[in-house]
């Protein structure tokens, strides 16, 4: 199944909105985040060469994650930081103003 096959189906699974993007951050040893609200899972990876996809491994592994059910987290080399879901102002993310009022 390729990526956006898989994005797809888990939305459907899941009942939300799956955000996936790529991010360059100079922060030592990150490589991934998961952010997990009522209505939208917001999903980065860590991307060193804009324009290759290296990342496809990482990428599976970040939905993998999501689909175990496993809080919002920030992913480092050497393991994981679960963080509290603080997700309200992502849940508009994608909508028009008037889709918010």
């Amino acid at each position: 199944m390729n990526l956006d096959e898989r994005v797809r189906e888990l939305e459907q699974r899941l009942g939300k909105r799956l955000i996936v993007r790529s991010v360059r951050t100079p922060e030592e040893g990150f490589r991934g985040r998961v952010e997990v609200g009522p209505s939208t899972v917001l999903i980065e990876y860590q991307e060193d060469v804009p324009g290759y996809f290296w990342g496809y491994e990482l990428l599976e592994e970040l939905l993998d994650y999501v689909e175990e059910g496993r809080p919002s987290a920030v992913i480092y080399e050497g393991g994981v930081q679960y963080v509290p879901a603080s997700m309200a102002e992502l849940d508009d993310i994608g909508r028009t103003k008037g889709e918010r009022d």
